[in-house]
C-alpha cells in the first residue's frame, strides 16, 4: 500500500455492505405493496420525523447509528441536520470520545457553550463543527489556508500525526510557522495553532467517508420512519439465512411491534421465503424456520403458486417435493406453529411420519393409472371435501401441548418465541415484587443491591479448574425480561443452595449485587437468593385485594360463597381487603376478619379469578 502511493498510485476500498441490499429490497417491497416508485438519493434530507426518530434512538436497524453507545449519544446531540449525522459518524470512536470533543461539540451546538477559535481562519474552517476539529480535510485546509502548505503535504502531515511520527511533524511545523508569518501571524500563535492541530489531529476522520456513510444513515432512518413495515421486513430478510444472528431477528421483531407493526406467526398459507408485508403487517419469512431452508421454502411457495392454498396438512405433503421438503423440516414447521391454521400442533407433528407415507401412496398409485376415492372428487370439483380427507387419514385424537411445551418446541424450531413468551404468564406478579428491570441492571452503578424478575437463558455450569475452590460448580447465565437481560453469576455456595431451581427458560425472581470487572462493557449481576414466584408472593405481600361488581342478586351472593370457600382453604397471616363497585360506580373497600386472612405463596389465585374474573385479585407490599 505505502509504495503504491509512493509511485503516485490510488489504492481504493470498496465495501460489500449489506444495507445496500436492503435498501433495494425495500425499495422493491414498497412498489409492490404501495405502489410507488422511490429513489433514497431524493429523499429530502430535512425530514422532522426522520430526525425525531433519531432523537428517540429509535435507531435499531439503521446504518452505523443502532450501537446503543451511539443511540445514547443521538439522544445527547439531538441531531437536526445531515451535518450533524456527519459529525455523530467521526466523532464516536474512542479518542474523540475520551478527548472531550464529543462533549464540546454538543454543548456548543445547543448553545450552552460559545466556540473558541484561535484564529478567524479557524472559525471559517470549523464552524460547520461548532469549533471543534472533526475532520481530516478541515485540518488540511487549516494547515493549507494558515501556512500555506500545500494539500498533499498537509495530508502527509496528517497521517504523521495518527502515527506519531515525530520527524515529518517536526519538518511541517517549520514550514507552517514559517508560512503563517509570511501571513502576518505572530510566530507564537502560530506554534500554539500548529499545536492545536497535532493535539486533535490525531482524532480527525475523513469527512467524504463519514459523510457517505452518513447518507446511507438517513436513507435507511427514513425508510424507518416512512415505511416502517417494509423497511423491518427487508431487514429481517437480510438477517434470515444467517445462524449466527438470530439475536437480530429477534431483537428486530421486537422494534417493529414496538413501532406498532404486526409481526405474523409463520402461516404454511401465508409465508413467502422470505420476510414479507401485507396490509402494512410483516409476513413471517419461512426460511427463518431453522432446519427448512431456503430451497425448502421456495418449493412450498412453488406448489401454493402452481396449485392454490393448502387444504389440509395431508393436501400439503401430497403436493410439496418432498425430496426437497424433508420430514424432520416439517415437525419444525408444526413446532413453529406454520400449521396452526389447520387445527392443533400436537395432532400434526404426530401425524407426519403418516401423511408423508399416504402421500407416496397416492403418487406411487397415480404413476400406476389407480385413483382413490380423494382423486374422484378431486376430478368432480368437490374438493372442499379435503378437509374430511385430513380426519380421514387420521390426525388422531391427541390433546394439544401444554402451553410450556408448546412454547419450548416453538423457540427449538426458531431459536425465539412467537406466539406468546414463559414471561407473560408471570409479568405482572414479577413487576409488583422485582426493585430493578434487567435493562436498568445492564446500566446500573456498582455495587446496587435489588431484586431483578426474569428468565434464565444462556445458562452455563462451570467448574473452577484450580485454587482452593477446585471442583465446584458455578453458574453463569443471563435474566432476561421484556426490557431485556442482564449478564448474571452464581457463585459456588449459591449454586449449592439452588442448584435444583437453575434450568434454562425457568422463571424466578432473583435477589443479588451488581458488579462491574475491570475493562467490561457490562456489568455482572451477582445473584445470592433465588425465589420462586410463590415464595416471592409469601415473603413480599404485606396485604391481598379482591375486587368484586356488585348487584343485588343471587349470583352476586353466590360469588362471595365461591370467595369465602377459596380464602378459607389456604389460610395464614395477610390480611384481606375486599373492593365492591355497584353498577352505578359507588365504591366501598371493607377490610375481612381474620378467618379471612390467607396464605399468599399457597393462594391459587387462577381459582379466585375463575369466579371474579382475571385481575380481579391484586397484591401489594
Amino acid at each position: 500500500m505505502g509504495i503504491i502511493e509512493k509511485v503516485g498510485m490510488l489504492k481504493m476500498d470498496f465495501l460489500g455492505l449489506r444495507n445496500l441490499t436492503v435498501l433495494d429490497n425495500c425499495v422493491r417491497l414498497i412498489k409492490r405493496t404501495r405502489k410507488e416508485d422511490i429513489d433514497p438519493f431524493k429523499f429530502p434530507l430535512d425530514d422532522i420525523e426522520t430526525y425525531k426518530l433519531l432523537q428517540r434512538g429509535d435507531a435499531k436497524g439503521v446504518f452505523q447509528l443502532e450501537s446503543e453507545g451511539i443511540r445514547e449519544l443521538l439522544k445527547r446531540m439531538k441531531p437536526d441536520n445531515i451535518r450533524d449525522l456527519i459529525a455523530v459518524l467521526a466523532l464516536y470512536r474512542p479518542g474523540p470520545l475520551e478527548g472531550g470533543m464529543v462533549d464540546e461539540y454538543i454543548e456548543c451546538k445547543h448553545g450552552r457553550k460559545k466556540p473558541e477559535y484561535a484564529h478567524p481562519i479557524m472559525e471559517e474552517v470549523l464552524s460547520e463543527t461548532h469549533g471543534v476539529m472533526v475532520y481530516q480535510e478541515q485540518i488540511m485546509r487549516m494547515l493549507n489556508r494558515m501556512g500555506g502548505i500545500e494539500l498533499a503535504k498537509a495530508y502527509a502531515c496528517i497521517k504523521a500525526i495518527s502515527k506519531k511520527n515525530f520527524e515529518i511533524i517536526n519538518a511541517r511545523k517549520a514550514d507552517f510557522v514559517a508560512g503563517a508569518k509570511e501571513r502576518s501571524m505572530s510566530e507564537e500563535k502560530a506554534a500554539e495553532i500548529f499545536e492545536l492541530i497535532v493535539k486533535f489531529g490525531g482524532y480527525g476522520f475523513n469527512k467524504s467517508h463519514t459523510a457517505a456513510y452518513a447518507q446511507i444513515g438517513y436513507q435507511t432512518a427514513y425508510l424507518k420512519t416512512h415505511y416502517t413495515a417494509e423497511y423491518m421486513a427487508a431487514l429481517l430478510s437480510s438477517e434470515i439465512d444467517d445462524g449466527n444472528k438470530r439475536d437480530m431477528l429477534v431483537d428486530h421483531i421486537a422494534d417493529a411491534r414496538k413501532l406498532g407493526i404486526d409481526v405474523l406467526a409463520p402461516d404454511v398459507n401465508r409465508g413467502l421465503a422470505d420476510f414479507d408485508v401485507v396490509n402494512n403487517r410483516i409476513i413471517f419469512g419461512l426460511t427463518a424456520i431453522k432446519g427448512l431452508g431456503r430451497g425448502a421454502a421456495e418449493d412450498i411457495v412453488r406448489a401454493r403458486n402452481e396449485g392454490g392454498k393448502f387444504k389440509d396438512f395431508f393436501d400439503f405433503c401430497e403436493r410439496i417435493d418432498r425430496r426437497i421438503v424433508q420430514k424432520a423440516a416439517v415437525e419444525r414447521m408444526v413446532m413453529a406453529g406454520a400449521f396452526d391454521g389447520f387445527g392443533k400442533r400436537a395432532p400434526h407433528f404426530a401425524a407426519v411420519a403418516k401423511a408423508y407415507q399416504a402421500a407416496d401412496e397416492r403418487a406411487a398409485d397415480r404413476r400406476r393409472g389407480q385413483k382413490s376415492i380423494l382423486d374422484l372428487f378431486d376430478s368432480e370439483g368437490e374438493s372442499d371435501t379435503q378437509d374430511v380427507g385430513g380426519n380421514g387419514h387420521g390426525l388422531g385424537d391427541i390433546p394439544e401441548w401444554p402451553e410450556t411445551e408448546k412454547l419450548k418446541f416453538e423457540k427449538e424450531a426458531l431459536d425465539f418465541y412467537m406466539s406468546s413468551h414463559p414471561l407473560a404468564q408471570h409479568d405482572d406478579q414479577l413487576r409488583r415484587f422485582r426493585t430493578h428491570d434487567a435493562s436498568e441492571l445492564a446500566k446500573g452503578k456498582a455495587g446496587i443491591e435489588g431484586r431483578a424478575g426474569g428468565m434464565i437463558v444462556n445458562l452455563e455450569i462451570r467448574t473452577f479448574k484450580t485454587g482452593r475452590n477446585m471442583g465446584r460448580k458455578y453458574a453463569t447465565f443471563r435474566i432476561e425480561d421484556f426490557t431485556g437481560s442482564v449478564r448474571s453469576m452464581m457463585w459456588s455456595d449459591e449454586y449449592a443452595r439452588f442448584s435444583s431451581l437453575m434450568n434454562d427458560d425457568a422463571v424466578y425472581l432473583f435477589e443479588g449485587t451488581l458488579n462491574w470487572g475491570a475493562e467490561r462493557s457490562e456489568p455482572d449481576f451477582q445473584v445470592k437468593k433465588v425465589l420462586t414466584i410463590d415464595e416471592a408472593r409469601a415473603e413480599f405481600t404485606k396485604s391481598m385485594l379482591i375486587k368484586l361488581a356488585y348487584s343485588d342478586d343471587e349470583a352476586s351472593l353466590r360469588k362471595l360463597d365461591a370467595v369465602s370457600l377459596v380464602l378459607k382453604r389456604y389460610r395464614g397471616t395477610c390480611p384481606v381487603y375486599l373492593s365492591i363497585r355497584d353498577a352505578n360506580g359507588r365504591q366501598v373497600q371493607l377490610k375481612l376478619n381474620e378467618e379471612y386472612r390467607v396464605n399468599p405463596g399457597a393462594l391459587k389465585v387462577e381459582e379466585l379469578e375463575m369466579v371474579l374474573g382475571p385481575g380481579a385479585v391484586l397484591f401489594s407490599r
